[in-house]
């Protein structure tokens, strides 16, 4: 008699906790794929983003206006005490500061991605603690 109580109090407890979990409201529908907004990823800029920019003449006009905190300049970081600014790579090529960014034109980028200063020792080693602008073309 005590196991079928505590059977029926569990399945009503996971039953009340299961109903309305969904954070929509009893009786509403979810709102469709189509209508829920996309998360923006603060650290990457996407194609469907840079399609959007039609404003944009190059990169660097895609980083200032959409992600403004990839051209920041770091703290002292480096021997010499320093700021350093972040380093830019085309695919796999340094091509240097930020003012590279000017040289490439928008319609050919795929995606613009910034790694932290770790990030991007870990990812392509020997950067010498900078961040990284790593712009991916098509």
């Amino acid at each position: 008699m005590l196991r079928q109580i505590a059977i029926i109090t569990l399945l009503g407890v996971t039953g009340a906790c299961s109903g309305g979990s969904s954070g929509v409201p009893a009786g509403a529908a979810a709102p469709s794929p189509a209508q829920q907004t996309p998360r923006r990823d603060a650290n990457v800029i996407t194609r469907a983003e840079i399609e959007q920019a039609t404003w944009a003449t190059n990169a660097f006009d895609l980083v200032q206006r959409l992600r403004p905190n990839f051209l920041r300049i770091s703290g002292p970081t480096n021997w010499s005490g320093a700021p350093q600014t972040p380093l830019v790579r085309l695919n796999d090529q340094d091509l240097g500061d930020h003012g590279a960014l000017r040289q490439i034109q928008p319609s050919s980028v795929q995606e613009i991605r910034y790694y932290s200063a770790p990030d991007a020792t870990a990812k392509f080693g020997g950067i010498r603690g900078r961040p990284v602008i790593h712009v991916m073309t098509k």
